[in-house]
C-alpha cells in the first residue's frame, strides 16, 4: 500500500472534483426533481403525461449515453461548455428524472383523508402542498432520496470517459503508471466510501428529526 499512500495527495485532489460534481449534481437534481415531482402529482393531465415521458425515457437511457449526448450535443447548439460542465448537466437531468418520480409516490401516498382534513379547516392548495403533502411526503422519500444521492456521488466517475480529471480518471492515470492497479483502485474505493457514508449518516439523523417533530 505504499504505492496507494504515496500518491494519495494526488488522488486527494481530483477528490475535491468530485466531491465538487457530486454537491452540484445532487443539489441540482433535487430541486429540479421534486418541482417536476410536484407538478407530476398535482398538475394537469398534460404536465403529468409530458412528465411521465420524461421520467421513463431518462431512466431508459444509460447515463453514460446521456453525458455523451451533452457533451457532443451542446456544442452543436453552440454552447461552448467545459466537459465537466456537459457531464454536470447530463448528471442533473438523469437523476432528476427518478427524484421527481420518488417525489411523486410520495405526496400521492400522502392519504387523501389528511389533504381533505386541510381543506375543510380553509387552507389553500399550495398550504397544503407546504404544510401537508411535502412534509408528509418527504418522510416517505427520504429513504430512496439517499440512496439516488449515493448512486449520483458513484455516477460521476462516469465523467472521466469525456476527459474530466476526477478521481476515476486520476486513478487511471496512477495506475499506468505505477501498475499498481489494486492497491490504487483499493484506495479510491476507500475515498469514495468516505464521501457517501456521511450522506447515509445524515439521512438516518435527518429520519429521527422527523420522527421526533
Amino acid at each position: 500500500m505504499d504505492v496507494a499512500f504515496l500518491n494519495l495527495g494526488y488522488l486527494l485532489k481530483a477528490a475535491v472534483v468530485t466531491l465538487e460534481m457530486a454537491v452540484a449534481t445532487v443539489f441540482l437534481s433535487s430541486i429540479l426533481g421534486t418541482a417536476l415531482g410536484v407538478y407530476a402529482a398535482l398538475g394537469g393531465w398534460m404536465v403529468r403525461s409530458s412528465l411521465a415521458v420524461y421520467v421513463y425515457v431518462v431512466r431508459g437511457v444509460p447515463v453514460l449515453v446521456l453525458i455523451f449526448i451533452a457533451y457532443f450535443g451542446l456544442p452543436r447548439l453552440g454552447v461552448n461548455a467545459p466537459n465537466y460542465v456537459a457531464a454536470t448537466i447530463a448528471l442533473v437531468i438523469y437523476f432528476a428524472a427518478f427524484v421527481a418520480d420518488i417525489v411523486r409516490g410520495a405526496i400521492l401516498a400522502v392519504p387523501k383523508t389528511t389533504v381533505e382534513a386541510g381543506m375543510a379547516i380553509g387552507l389553500r392548495k399550495h398550504q397544503i402542498l407546504m404544510q401537508i403533502q411535502l412534509p408528509l411526503g418527504m418522510r416517505l422519500a427520504l429513504p430512496p432520496l439517499v440512496t439516488t444521492a449515493s448512486i449520483a456521488v458513484k455516477s460521476t466517475s462516469y465523467a472521466s470517459i469525456v476527459g474530466v480529471w476526477e478521481l476515476t480518471y486520476a486513478s487511471r492515470e496512477v495506475v499506468e503508471r505505477t501498475l499498481a492497479a489494486f492497491e490504487i483502485f483499493f484506495a479510491v474505493m476507500l475515498i469514495y466510501f468516505c464521501i457517501c457514508y456521511p450522506i447515509s449518516l445524515g439521512a438516518t439523523y435527518l429520519q429521527r428529526r422527523l420522527k421526533t417533530s
